[in-house]
């Protein structure tokens, strides 16, 4: 819901590619972006390894997998790999966030939504200790203030914002 009130805000015309880190299964993940992709202004897919980033396009990790970013193109490409067995989320977005320091480096706006749990606090600091931009979600607007709350508490988040003033602010 939260990324649905977000995305479906943005306009057409958005100058920016951007990535989706969404806990959900394998099973999941295409038909949630499909069902973005009808209700919004910019294209939403779910991504595939080759995938060249483009501007007002949003990616949606595959349920069960990683994504992670390798240069090429103008802004880059996705890499889709098998998560390791012993890891607590597939898709993770601290290895999102800590690839796209690596290629992107510090000209990122990392937004942390609604969640169980601490994923994309590390990934987070890295992008923080790079020059990039994270914002959360404040605490009244979440469903579950895990994720948001841990980006926060640590210093990394640089504004906690409501989700229904999410959209303008980026």
């Amino acid at each position: 819901v939260a990324l649905q009130k977000v995305l479906t805000q943005l306009p057409a015309n958005y100058p920016h590619p951007i990535l989706l880190i969404q806990h959900m299964p394998a099973a999941f993940t295409p038909t949630f972006a499909t069902r973005l992709n009808s209700l919004c202004k910019i294209e939403v897919k779910e991504a595939e390894s080759g995938d060249q980033l483009k501007p007002g396009c949003a990616y949606l990790a595959p349920g069960g997998m990683q994504m992670m970013l390798e240069r090429g193109g103008a802004y880059g490409r996705i890499k889709v790999i098998a998560g390791k067995a012993d890891m607590n989320y597939k898709p993770c977005v601290d290895i999102t966030f800590a690839s796209a320091s690596k290629v992107i480096g510090g000209d990122v706006l990392a937004v942390v939504l609604t969640g169980m749990g601490a994923d994309g606090r590390e990934g987070a600091r890295m992008l923080k200790g790079i020059g990039a931009t994270v914002w959360a979600q404040d605490e009244a607007s979440c469903v579950v203030y895990g994720m948001p709350q841990a980006v926060t508490a640590a210093g990394i988040a640089t504004k906690s914002i409501a989700l229904e003033h999410m959209a303008e602010s980026i």
